[in-house]
C-alpha cells in the first residue's frame, strides 16, 4: 500500500504545536534540542540587571538566526534553553550563534560586565545538547515550571505560550480550576461565561480594586490556565494516528 504523502487531509490535527511538520524545500522535519552552558568560570552573573537585558536579547538573536526559541530557564549561573532548528543548521553553530551574539549584546548594554569579569567573554567554554522528541518538550516544561527540589531559577520563560492567543473556549474548559477572584476577572476581561468584556477600568471600579491589582491577578491567571491546558494535553490520551 502507498505510504500517505505529508499534508495529506487523513491526517489528525496535531495535538502539540511541537508535533507539526516543519518544511524546506522537499523535505519535512521536527528537530528540538535542550541545550544548556554556564557564564564565564561558573559565576552568579545573572542579577536582576543581566537577567532583564538576557530576556530581550535572546529572542532577537534566535529570530536573527531563524531558530525557534521554544522556552528558556535561567539559572544564577547558567541558561538552559529549549530550540528548534533547520536540517542545516549544525547544533554547534547554533550554540556558538547564541552565545556569541548575546554575549556582545550584553556587554554593550551593560558596560560593568567588562570590569567585572576582566575581559568580553560572558560564557563559559562548551555546552550540553540533547535532542528532544516532540513529545518530551511539555514534559520538559512542565519540570521547568515544577521547580526541582533544590534549585531555584531566576526566570523561566515559556515563549511558544506567549506567541499563542487562547480562545475562550479553552479558557472555560478550566476556569473551574482557579480561585475565585482569578474566576471573576477573566470572566470580566475576557467575556467568558456568558459575562459582557469590561476593560480593566471598568473591572477594577466593578470589583473596588486598583487597575495595576486587575492586572496581576489577570496575568497570572493567564499563566495558571496556559500550565493547566499544557497538562491536559500531556496526560489526555492520543487519539488517531500520528503524523
Amino acid at each position: 500500500m502507498a505510504k500517505k504523502p505529508f499534508g495529506s487531509s487523513q491526517q489528525r490535527v496535531a495535538k502539540s504545536p511541537f508535533e507539526r511538520l516543519r518544511t524546506t524545500g522537499s523535505s519535512a522535519y521536527r528537530l528540538y534540542a535542550l541545550i544548556a552552558f554556564y557564564a564565564r568560570a561558573k559565576k552568579p552573573l545573572f542579577d536582576p540587571e543581566v537577567t532583564n537585558l538576557f530576556s530581550q536579547v535572546l529572542p532577537e538573536v534566535c529570530q536573527s538566526y531563524e531558530y525557534e526559541l521554544i522556552a528558556y530557564r535561567v539559572m544564577p549561573n547558567q541558561v538552559h534553553l529549549i530550540t528548534g532548528f533547520k536540517p542545516t543548521d549544525a547544533i554547534a553553530d547554533v550554540v556558538s550563534n547564541i552565545k556569541r551574539s548575546t554575549a556582545h549584546r550584553l556587554f554593550e548594554g551593560i558596560p560593568r560586565l567588562e570590569a567585572e569579569i576582566g575581559k568580553r567573554n560572558f560564557w563559559a567554554e562548551g555546552y550540553f545538547a540533547e535532542s528532544l522528541g516532540h513529545t518530551q518538550i511539555e514534559h520538559t516544561l512542565r519540570l521547568w515550571q515544577r521547580r526541582t527540589k533544590g534549585e531555584e531559577p531566576v526566570l523561566v520563560q515559556i515563549i511558544y505560550d506567549l506567541a499563542q492567543p487562547l480562545h475562550p473556549k479553552q479558557m472555560e474548559r478550566v476556569m473551574d480550576e482557579l480561585l475565585p477572584a482569578e474566576r471573576v476577572v477573566m470572566r470580566l476581561l475576557h467575556g467568558l461565561q456568558g459575562e459582557q468584556v469590561h476593560t480593566l477600568e471598568q473591572a477594577a471600579e466593578k470589583l473596588s480594586l486598583k487597575p495595576e491589582e486587575v492586572h496581576q491577578i489577570a496575568q497570572e491567571s493567564m499563566e495558571k490556565i496556559r500550565a493547566l491546558l499544557r497538562d491536559r494535553r500531556i496526560t489526555s490520551p492520543p487519539t488517531g494516528r500520528s503524523a
